[in-house]
């Protein structure tokens, strides 16, 4: 016990020192990527929504509000039944409106709804985004000064989590972390490597590349189409990188526990659909890592005292650099306990064969 408790520490020690690391990550603090281009190239924004009424007005006020002189929004409505259409064509008469009346059997709505926009874009850049994401209006220019500066074709970015409910403060940070630690950024920003992964709440990606690696038109049936984008990008060689997003892109994912749980569960499943043992495994590391040091008081109360000093001091800084609420730091175990039982759902649902049309949908 003693020797797994040491372990425990080193862990927690390392991470302690790759959270002082983080602030590199926010590259669009400089600058100079806010200074216009003299010839700047034209941008399709195209936002996917499904009974978004909501929250589309917020994102399109946002985006018709960007900083950058060629650009163009269109919206892909993948069949909504509210007034999503109305609050378009009645507040932002300059957005193009993209209808997508039916489903084709066995796609995947979102997929299908970017692979029909598209088609209308002018673009040399596309910019595919989400409609409950919140922009600055440097969030055309700014990465996209950034992807030609460092010739980046395709470039995809994870938003800063905007939390207001009890819930949200405490489940969103976690799950953040935990999809950061499975797919670590310098692996996923490795030419030639592996690992790759897409955020379909931002991905800006030049045109000739996204014909070259077949576009929306090879994910028709992949309802997580942002990570696909991702693999085939670097099966093609095109030049990717993920990016931490900072004060560029917000987004709300989810408002209570229930949006929250079937959320993330239907995110893990999908993740984790060709691998579902990992999920297991997931599981028991988060116990070993983030619950025993809490029960290791009662054996060794020293080192347990150390662990806990190295989670929270890791954590807070985590929490620090997203803009989290660093109160909910010390609600840690209560988190995780609620992120291992999403995924046991996740996982038993596959177990028991229940994929479901809706994954589609």
């Amino acid at each position: 016990m003693r020797l797994l408790m040491l372990l425990i520490l080193a862990v927690w020690i390392k991470r302690y020192f790759d959270s002082l690391r983080l602030d590199r990550m926010n590259h669009f603090t400089d600058p100079e990527l806010r200074i216009p281009m003299p010839d700047p190239p034209r941008v399709s924004v195209i936002v996917a929504a499904r009974n978004e009424a909501r929250v589309i007005e917020n994102c399109l006020h946002a985006l018709t509000r960007q900083r950058y002189p060629n650009y163009e929004i269109i919206v892909a409505d993948d069949r909504s039944t509210d007034s999503t259409a109305e609050i378009i064509r009645e507040k932002f008469p300059s957005v193009r409106y993209v209808r997508i009346p039916s489903l084709p059997d066995g796609y995947a709505g979102k997929s299908h709804a970017l692979f029909v926009a598209q088609k209308e874009a002018t673009g040399e850049w596309l910019l595919f985004t989400d409609a409950d994401t919140i922009h600055s209006e440097h969030s055309i220019l700014t990465p996209l000064n950034y992807a030609l500066k460092n010739r980046v074709q395709m470039l995809t970015l994870l938003s800063q989590p905007l939390s207001v409910s009890f819930w949200e403060k405490l489940i969103q940070p976690i799950t953040g972390f935990m999809l950061f630690m499975l797919f670590p950024v310098e692996r996923i920003n490795k030419p030639g490597g592996r690992v790759a992964f897409g955020n379909g709440q931002y991905i800006l990606i030049q045109r000739s590349a996204y014909d070259l690696i077949g576009g929306h038109g090879r994910l028709l049936t992949f309802p997580l189409e942002d990570i696909a984008m991702a693999q085939n990008a670097k099966r093609e060689n095109v030049r990717f990188e993920l990016l931490y997003g900072g004060d560029v892109l917000k987004c709300r994912m989810y408002s209570s526990l229930r949006e929250l749980w079937s959320g993330w569960e239907r995110i893990f499943f999908l993740i984790f659909s060709d691998r579902i043992w990992l999920l297991p495994a997931i599981i028991a590391v988060i116990i070993t890592l983030s619950l025993l040091p809490y029960a290791g008081i009662f054996f060794s109360p020293r080192l347990a005292l150390a662990q806990l000093l190295f989670v929270h001091l890791s954590s807070e800084r985590a929490f620090a650099f997203i803009h989290a609420d660093r109160r909910y730091v010390v609600a840690h175990p209560f988190g995780c306990a609620i992120l291992i039982g999403i995924l046991w759902s996740a996982f038993w649902k596959k177990l028991c064969g229940r994929r479901g049309r809706r994954l589609l949908r």
